[in-house]
């Protein structure tokens, strides 16, 4: 009897954890992050990037970006972010080109190892508005067609 209890207790915490990491997911957490760079601008001390970032949505609902920056440490004052951006659907990826002005440093800090980070607010279904950081990750370059 005994050993049937301990049994139903363990069951009972597994289903608790699982149930914590749902909730996580609901919240934005699973977003991943992928990125390239197509095209440069020096603009001084600071570059225009063009982006192609593909986001990864591994939550079973829609979640939408509603503002979505790319963060600079070395900026001064805040990124401006891009209002209305696009929803995820759910375990889908969405494939987006996105011009971004970062300052040089941050770029070139990119070719040594650092990843760019996107500062994105995500609102799924009936859930309020939730900001979050997603690393990216760099892409393979394209290959010639």
């Amino acid at each position: 009897m005994a050993r049937r209890s301990w049994f139903a207790t363990l069951a009972l915490v597994l289903l608790l954890l699982l149930a914590v990491a749902t909730t996580v997911k609901a919240d934005g957490y699973e977003v991943t992050g992928f990125y390239r760079v197509t095209q440069v601008t020096d603009l001084g001390p600071q570059v225009r990037v063009s982006l192609h970032i593909r986001l990864l949505n591994n939550t079973s609902q829609n979640v939408s970006i509603t503002h979505l920056s790319l963060h600079d440490l070395h900026a001064q004052g805040r990124p401006s972010p891009v209002p209305g951006w696009t929803t995820l659907q759910p375990r889908q990826v969405t494939t987006v080109e996105q011009q971004f002005v970062i300052s040089k440093w941050e770029y070139q800090s990119w070719s040594k190892g650092a990843r760019p980070m996107l500062q994105v607010a995500l609102q799924s279904a009936g859930a309020h508005e939730v900001a979050r950081a997603i690393p990216l990750r760099r892409l393979p370059p394209q290959r010639p067609q």
